[in-house]
Order: C-alpha cells, then sequence, then structure tokens
C-alpha cells in the first residue's frame, strides 16, 4: 500500500469517528487534504456523508463556527482591557490618596523635628511589581520634600551587597540585614534617622505601612498605618475637606474654590450732615472672593448696603390729647440732608491664618483690606475698611472693622457744597459657603 492510500485511509477514519456536528468542535477544515475531499462527493443535509464520512458543508460549518469564536474572543479580549486599564487607574488614585494622607501628617508636622532622613527600604506584596519599590521610594520622597524643610539622604550602600567568604562558605550581606554595616553607612552619610515603607494590595482595599527609626540607637520614634477604606472617613473626623491634600489628577483642570459670604449687623459711619444722630446704620454684607495659596489668601469685592436707624423707627402709638398749637421753627438757610440709604462697592483682600490646612475643629482668624466707594443720591465718597474676620466652625464668621470715609461734595442749587469725612466701624454676623 502506497504513503498515499494510507494517509486517505487515515484521514477517512478520522472523520467518520466524528458523528455529530456538534463534536466537530473548532476543528480547522485546513487539516483534511484534497485527495481526502476528492472522496466525499456525496453528501446529505447534514453535511454527512453515508457511513458517517463529514464532507464539504461540514467543513463550511466549521469553517463559520471558528469565525464566531474568534469574534468572540476578539470582543472578550477588548472587554479584559478596558477593564484592565479601568483596574490600573484605579490601583493609581487609590495610592494617591494613601500618600495624600501621609503627606499630609508630614505638613502637620508629624516628623517637624527629624532630620537627616533616608528611605532605607521599600516592600511591596507579591501583587504588585518589584519595579514599583524604586517608585514607592521616589513617590514617598516627593511627598516629604512637598510637605516639609526635612532633609532627605540617598543612602547608596543601604541598597548595595557585599560578598565574603567565612569557613570556605560564600556570604552575602546589606546593610538591610547587617546592622554593622547599616551603622557604618549612616556614621559615613550622616544619616540620623532611616524610614522603611510596605505597601500591601488586596482585591478590596490597599494598606501603605511606615516606620522611622534612629540610627545609632535603633529606636522606633514614629510609626504609622494607612488604609485606603478609612482615608476620608479620617479626615471627617478631623472637620478637613479632603480636596486641602488630595493631589490633582493628570488632566484634570485646576477647579478654583470661591468663598461667598451673607451677613447682618450694625454700623457707625460718617453721614451728610455730620450729625451723630444720623450716624448709626444697619448694614448688610454679601462678600464673594476666591481663595488661592492653598486657602491662605482671598481677594474678591464686597457690598455693603446701609440703611439709617433713625429712617428705621416711625412714631410709637400714645394715648390722650396733645396741643394743637405748637411751634416750628424755621429756617432759611439750606444744607445737605443726610441719606437715610447708601450702598458700598469695595475690592476687598484677605489674609487668612489657618497654618497647613484649614480644619473647621479650630477657631481661625483672618485679616482683610478694602478700597472702594459709598454711594448715595447725588453722593458720592471714597472708603478704606480694614477689618478682622473670626471664623466659628464651617458656616460662621464674626467681623470688625473699621471704616474710613473721606470728604466729599456735593451740588446744592448749582453751587458745590463740601461734605466732611470721617472714621467708623462695623460688627457683623456672616454665613459662609
Amino acid at each position: 500500500m502506497t504513503l498515499k492510500s494510507r494517509r486517505l485511509l487515515l484521514l477517512l477514519w478520522l472523520a467518520a469517528s466524528l458523528p455529530t456536528h456538534e463534536a466537530w468542535g473548532q476543528s480547522s477544515a485546513d487539516d483534511l487534504s484534497d485527495d481526502a475531499l476528492s472522496q466525499n462527493e456525496n453528501f446529505d443535509d447534514d453535511g454527512v456523508a453515508p457511513g458517517g464520512s463529514v464532507g464539504k458543508v461540514k467543513i463550511a460549518k466549521a469553517t463559520n463556527n471558528s469565525s464566531d469564536l474568534s469574534q468572540e474572543q476578539a470582543e472578550e479580549g477588548e472587554e479584559m482591557r478596558i477593564a484592565s486599564s479601568s483596574h490600573v487607574r484605579r490601583f493609581h488614585e487609590v495610592l494617591d490618596e494613601i500618600l495624600a494622607e501621609f503627606g499630609y501628617d508630614i505638613k502637620i508636622g508629624q516628623i517637624k523635628g527629624l532630620s537627616n532622613v533616608a528611605i532605607r527600604k521599600v516592600r511591596v506584596s507579591q501583587a504588585i511589581p518589584r519595579t514599583y519599590e524604586d517608585y514607592m521610594e521616589t513617590l514617598l520622597a516627593e511627598r516629604i520634600r512637598e510637605n516639609s524643610q526635612v532633609k532627605l539622604i540617598s543612602c547608596v550602600p543601604c541598597k548595595t551587597r557585599t560578598s565574603s567568604l567565612v569557613e570556605g562558605k560564600l556570604m552575602i550581606t546589606s546593610p538591610a540585614t547587617n546592622l554593622a554595616k547599616l551603622e557604618s553607612a549612616a556614621t559615613l552619610l550622616g544619616i540620623n534617622y532611616f524610614m522603611d515603607a510596605v505597601l500591601v494590595y488586596h482585591t478590596s482595599h490597599m494598606v501603605l505601612a511606615i516606620d522611622v527609626f534612629q540610627a545609632q540607637t535603633k529606636e522606633l520614634v514614629w510609626a504609622r498605618t494607612y488604609n485606603s477604606e478609612t482615608i476620608k472617613s479620617r479626615y471627617q473626623k478631623l472637620a478637613i475637606d479632603y480636596s486641602q491634600v488630595a493631589k490633582s489628577r493628570p488632566g484634570e483642570d485646576y477647579v478654583p474654590e470661591y468663598r461667598s459670604m451673607f451677613g447682618l449687623g450694625g454700623a457707625i459711619l460718617p453721614n451728610v450732615s455730620g450729625k451723630s444722630e444720623d450716624n448709626t446704620m444697619l448694614n448688610a454684607q454679601i462678600r464673594g472672593t476666591e481663595k488661592f495659596n492653598n486657602r491662605h489668601n482671598e481677594f474678591g469685592m464686597m457690598l455693603s448696603i446701609y440703611k439709617t436707624a433713625q429712617s428705621s423707627r416711625s412714631a410709637y402709638p400714645v394715648e390722650g390729647t396733645t396741643d394743637a398749637a405748637s411751634t416750628e421753627e424755621t429756617n432759611t438757610s439750606q444744607r445737605p440732608k443726610p441719606f437715610e440709604q447708601a450702598f458700598g462697592i469695595y475690592g476687598l483682600y484677605s489674609q487668612l491664618l489657618i497654618g497647613s490646612v484649614e480644619s473647621y475643629n479650630e477657631i481661625r482668624h483672618g485679616f482683610n483690606g478694602g478700597l472702594g466707594g459709598l454711594f448715595a443720591t447725588g453722593y458720592l465718597a471714597p472708603v478704606f475698611k480694614a477689618g478682622w474676620d473670626i471664623y466659628l466652625g464651617r458656616r460662621f464668621v464674626s467681623s470688625f472693622g473699621l471704616d474710613f470715609v473721606g470728604s466729599s461734595s456735593v451740588l446744592i442749587n448749582n453751587k458745590t457744597v463740601s461734605t466732611p469725612g470721617g472714621a467708623g466701624g462695623h460688627i457683623i454676623l456672616s454665613l459662609t459657603y
């Protein structure tokens, strides 16, 4: 029997051993030779020749099944690729949140007393590539430099290994495992403290553990763990806006922070007439500013609305009778009438004394200064304002200030009449947003 005949019989036997259409599976039609196809010319509607042979229809259906399967695999691969990229983004977002919390502790002075710190060792869990150890070391150094004046020293000897023969055995040591070498490296480089970090990744959360110890005595001086599941709740307990410590994501635009204040109170302001009874006023203030310089400064506009207390009072009802005869003092001279209502518009700059971050659990202070004008019917005068703000909690502000109104003039019967200026003040209680 020739080799060609043996090959043909083998292919026919393999084809006959596949009795159903489903059993064909993912086999390729390319495995069948042209000689085998020439022996199968008669097929039924299902593509199976008498005796169980598989025909051309069978091959065509298998080819279609293979194409459909390839398309499904491609779609599943694309979904996995998208899910994987989303997973990677989520990993880095959580890592940034943990590092932001570490940066906040550095900013408020958790390691303020430390000097000449070196990051000795960074380890990551098995679920994270080992290359992230160097990456994490850079991220930790970045947060320390951004939030403090602590001097960082790069400990190159801490990452080197030395080999030696001890009693015929090769010994490999490094400062990470040899305390004598570690102390020698610290003395050589002037390192006072070492920092170790461990990053553990789970499918549900991430934990970063950091400890700092003294280089000579090996005394542990600072240790803290950061759990991604408790980060924001911690800031809520501290009454701190998380946006103060969160780092901006790449590609995000700067989002400005605004402050709006609506307040009521009283003021003493020089009036046009110059009489003291017309200087006491009700005062409403509306302030709108934008925060910058990490919430330490604000700039914006302020609107003050004044109404004299004299004009707000009306005659109280009386009982009994009064004499109809009354004498009225007549005055033929004309003088400016005191205004009953006025408003002022000012440009305002504020300096907030809040430290590194703003905590609503603490009473905060700030001072402000503004320059603008006081407006009434036919009256305009320059005004300089200076004030002190006391921030109570998140929503309330008490303000105290001085107002300096410059001298001006009004027009009476086509004649210019000078109006005096002077100093005044205000006390306002505001609601802030």
